[in-house]
C-alpha cells in the first residue's frame, strides 16, 4: 500500500499494512535541524509521514506588521495577532468592539488566490501518493478571535444573537474554503478549532449544543456531502461532549490526549466507526526521553491500539520547536517497524 491506500483504508474500517502516521504540524525549526531546510513537502516526501496537510489557517492570510520589535501584525480579518518562537502566532485583539462594529464588518473573501497556493503545490506532487488535507477552523476560533474570549463567553448570555451572527460568518467562510479545496483535488479536511480546557470544555454542554455545534454539523455535511472526509481536531478535555462531536458525522478525532483526561482506547473501543488519532505525548517523551525510552513507549502505544484497525499514530498535539529531531525519527521508524499488520 501506500500512503494514500493506507489512510483509506483504515478510515473506512479495513485494515491496512500499517498503522498510518499523521501531524497536525510540524515546526519547520525541527525540520531545518533534520533536514538542514525549512521545506515541508520535501520532508514528507523523504520521511513516512501518510498525511500531508495545509499549515495552520492563520496563514491563509495576509498579515501587515504594525510592531516588528514585538513581533505584532494584524490579518485580514482586523484581528491582531505576535509571533512567538512557535509556528501558531497568538491572537491578541478583535475588531468587534461593540455589536454595532458587526454591522459594518466584512469577512476576508474565501476564494482569494492564496488561500490555495499551498495546497494546489501539495496536489501536484502527492495526488493519490499521500492523503491530502486542508486545515481550516469551525464555529469557535474566528468569533473568539473577532471578539475576544472572555467577552464572547458573556455574549452567550447577555447577546445570544451577536453570537449566532459570529458562527454563521465563520461557518459560512470555512464552508467556502473546504468545498473549493475539495474542489482542488483535497481528500479530506481537518477542522482544528479547540472546544476542551484541562478539565472539561470551554464552555458547558448546554452552551456548545446552542451556539457551537450546529456550525460543525454544517461543515462536516458540506464536506461529505462533496464526496470528502472530515476529521475533528480538538485538544483538551472533552468526555462531556464526545457523543455531540461524534454526531456531526466526522471519520476521524484527534487528539485524545490522555494528560487532558482522554481515554483514546476507550473512545475506540465505543465508537467503532470513528477512527482515532493520536497516543504519544508531545511533551516529555518526544521532548526529554531518551531514544531507548521513547521507542518504548511508542511500541507500548502500538500495541495498546493497533488491534482492529481504526487508529493513525500521531503526536498529542503537533511536533513544536522542542521537540528532539532523533525521537522524532525514532517515533516514526518504531512504527515502520512495529506497526505492521499480519
Amino acid at each position: 500500500m501506500n500512503s494514500y491506500e493506507r489512510v483509506l483504508a483504515v478510515i473506512s474500517g479495513r485494515i491496512p499494512d500499517r498503522v498510518p502516521i499523521f501531524e497536525l504540524l510540524i515546526d519547520r525549526k525541527v525540520i531545518r535541524k533534520i533536514t538542514g531546510r525549512e521545506d515541508y513537502l520535501d520532508f514528507c516526501e523523504r520521511y513516512p509521514i501518510d498525511i500531508v496537510l495545509t499549515n495552520t489557517p492563520s496563514k491563509l492570510y495576509e498579515e501587515k506588521i504594525i510592531d516588528p520589535e514585538n513581533k505584532i501584525i494584524v490579518n485580514e480579518w482586523g484581528v491582531v495577532r505576535q509571533y512567538t518562537e512557535e509556528e501558531v502566532s497568538i491572537p491578541l485583539e478583535g475588531p468587534i468592539k461593540t455589536p454595532e462594529d458587526l454591522e459594518h464588518y466584512e469577512a476576508p473573501d474565501p476564494y482569494k488566490e492564496r488561500r490555495y497556493e499551498e495546497l494546489r503545490e501539495i496536489v501536484k506532487r502527492f495526488k493519490g501518493k499521500k492523503f491530502i488535507g486542508m486545515h481550516l477552523h469551525d464555529a469557535l476560533n474566528y468569533p473568539l478571535y473577532l471578539r475576544g474570549a472572555e467577552q464572547l463567553f458573556i455574549d452567550t448570555i447577555e447577546n445570544p444573537a451577536l453570537v449566532h451572527r459570529l458562527v454563521d460568518i465563520s461557518v459560512r467562510h470555512n464552508i467556502a474554503i473546504a468545498e473549493k479545496a475539495i474542489e482542488l483535488g483535497a481528500d479530506f479536511i481537518i477542522l482544528g478549532d479547540d472546544y476542551g480546557a484541562s478539565n472539561g470544555p470551554m464552555m458547558s454542554p448546554r452552551s456548545f449544543r446552542e451556539f457551537f455545534l450546529p456550525g460543525i454539523r454544517r461543515i462536516v455535511q458540506s464536506v461529505r456531502s462533496k464526496g470528502a472526509f472530515c476529521f475533528k481536531h480538538c485538544c483538551g478535555n472533552i468526555n462531556a461532549i464526545i457523543d455531540d462531536m461524534v454526531s456531526t458525522g466526522i471519520s476521524a478525532l484527534h487528539p485524545l490526549d490522555i494528560s487532558a483526561g482522554m481515554d483514546i482506547l476507550a473512545v475506540k473501543n465505543r465508537f467503532t466507526n470513528l477512527t482515532v488519532m493520536g497516543g504519544v505525548n508531545c511533551g516529555a517523551p518526544l521532548t526529554e526521553w531518551s531514544k531507548e525510552a521513547l521507542v518504548d513507549e511508542v511500541r507500548s502505544v502500538l500495541e495498546r491500539m493497533k488491534s482492529g484497525g481504526r487508529y493513525i499514530i500521531s503526536s498529542s498535539n503537533s511536533i513544536h520547536s522542542k521537540v528532539k529531531p532523533e525521537n522524532l525519527l525514532s517515533m516514526w521508524e518504531t512504527v515502520e517497524r512495529y506497526g505492521r499488520y499480519d
